[in-house]
């Protein structure tokens, strides 16, 4: 029953995966499970919520780094946003089945409860990136007991739809102000290295928009460490948060470089290639290099690769050299 359940999702919306019941004996539901916490946004079991639970239970990482998982009875009746509620999309994704199903969503998080809107909704709604998923917590508290809460964002257009859409004891600013005291916590959105005093930083969920881009250049055989460094070195004297940065590019020919590309992984960052003729269509705002040129055919790598893959005109951080890589750095607006 369950598996005619599945397939008729799989065939509503493309996408969906659907393991048979054959392929889950003998160790199989375990493997499954494991290689989708990896690869997979959502898990959706069909069948008694005790075997979900205990099969994701080694899998847990934490509610910033979880896929959302849902769970439906094997009579379509109920379906339950089991993990990752807010942040992975579980509680929407379990409204959106039962309306599939004709069945009923079963959502347990407080502030749905309460019709109040979270932390999370703020995150959700505007891509950011969490970077303390621990103070999710304290802020969602002081939502639930109607405390007040700052959202701090120079961005005024986000402020502007913020103040529209979530419910909740929220005020809006674009700076802190000099009363902090009648605040219980922040939620501060910005892409940039934060000098906060202590007391706000203890009540504050620093939340980072993906706005920034990374054009690399690099020498044959350059070890992932020393990319790194250097694009650790680049974010500190631009100030940006490594969380606020959307993918890493660079010149083709170096598309098997290995450190490179064992950075890029590591650090979550997507990578893009780009042709010489391609990079040659964005002059170099530092100036072409003839040795670049010589090796490559395309008269700059890092700058060019930074505005291709941001859309933006002019660079946030022009070439700064660092050993062995150059880097970077563009913010798409």
């Amino acid at each position: 029953r369950g598996f005619a359940l599945a397939k008729r999702l799989a065939e509503a919306r493309p996408g969906v995966v659907v393991h048979p019941p054959q392929k889950l004996r003998r160790g199989g539901l375990k493997r499954l499970v494991s290689a989708a916490f990896d690869e997979r946004r959502a898990i959706f079991f069909i069948g008694a919520c005790g075997i979900a639970v205990r099969s994701i239970a080694p899998y847990l990482r934490g509610k910033e780094k979880d896929p959302a998982v849902v769970v439906m009875d094997e009579g379509g009746g109920f379906v339950i946003s089991l993990l990752s509620g807010h942040l992975g999309g579980a509680n929407r994704l379990a409204v959106e089945l039962a309306a599939l199903y004709g069945a009923v969503p079963v959502i347990t998080t407080a502030t749905d409860v309460a019709r109040l809107s979270c932390a999370e909704d703020i995150a959700g709604r505007f891509a950011l990136r969490v970077e303390d998923a621990r103070k999710i917590k304290r802020v969602n508290s002081a939502i639930l007991k109607g405390e007040k809460i700052l959202v701090v964002d120079m961005d005024a257009k986000r402020r502007k739809e913020a103040k529209g859409a979530f419910k909740g004891p929220f005020s809006y600013a674009a700076r802190l102000p000099e009363d902090l005291e009648a605040y219980a916590a922040f939620v501060v959105i910005s892409p940039f290295a934060l000098d906060m005093p202590v007391a706000v930083r203890r009540r504050a969920l620093v939340l980072r928009p993906v706005e920034f881009t990374i054009g690399v250049g690099c020498r044959r055989g350059v070890r992932e460490k020393e990319v790194s460094a250097a694009v650790n070195t680049a974010l500190a004297e631009a100030g940006v948060s490594l969380l606020s940065v959307g993918g890493i590019a660079t010149i083709d020919i170096k598309s098997d470089e290995a450190g490179l590309l064992g950075y890029a992984a590591n650090a979550g960052l997507g990578m893009k290639f780009y042709s010489a003729v391609e990079l040659n269509s964005k002059k170099p705002p530092s100036g072409r290099s003839r040795i670049v040129e010589q090796k490559t055919g395309a008269s700059g790598v890092c700058e060019p690769a930074a505005l291709l893959l941001s859309g933006a005109k002019r660079l946030w951080l022009k070439k700064r050299i660092y050993g062995r890589v150059t880097v970077a750095l563009a913010r798409a607006l």
